[in-house]
């Protein structure tokens, strides 16, 4: 009987080999210029395709004219290079910050790099709120008003989720 139930063992160990190995080369012939599948793009971030859509929902939802969404592009394109050095620079200061911490710095040192952490931060809520504004501008008054009132939609389901999770927990 145990000689039984190891040769079972065996055959599943062996079954899961060959089927890991058939997967692994299926997936280098199906990629075979490093390509990660349909939700990876080369040089793209994966939230980018998802940004894309939920804009093209609320323009649906907001009903937004052919000019409101060419202004709005318009604007995205302008502030993209910034952002981009932006957030080139968060990461650098990360990678500056992590490095002190591995290598025994200072507590000034750490302090100093934790400040200038800390203005990039604000920097870039600042930078959010003033598209969020820049945003608002274009919209007409009907359109600001569907907006609020999308707003507060989103506002009571994620309670309505926050709730859920919490009456989970407590089981």
């Amino acid at each position: 009987m145990k000689h039984l139930t190891m040769n079972k063992w065996k055959a599943l160990a062996g079954t899961l080999i060959l089927g890991s190995a058939l997967t692994t080369s299926g997936m280098v012939m199906a990629f075979p210029d490093g390509d990660h599948g349909p939700r990876h793009h080369k040089g793209e971030h994966h939230r980018g395709d998802h940004k894309g859509r939920m804009f093209e929902r609320l323009a649906e939802e907001l009903d937004l004219t052919e000019g409101q969404k060419a202004q709005l592009k318009a604007n995205r394109e302008a502030d993209k290079e910034a952002h981009k050095a932006d957030r080139k620079a968060m990461r650098d200061l990360h990678k500056q910050l992590r490095e002190a911490i591995e290598s025994g710095a200072d507590q000034a040192t750490l302090d100093s790099l934790g400040a200038q952490l800390g203005k990039l931060e604000v920097a870039k809520m600042q930078r959010m709120h003033e598209k969020r504004q820049q945003f608002e501008s274009i919209l007409t008054d009907e359109q600001k008003a569907k907006l609020q009132e999308l707003k507060a939609e989103r506002k009571a389901r994620f309670e309505e989720r926050k709730a859920r999770r919490a009456e989970k927990q407590a089981d």
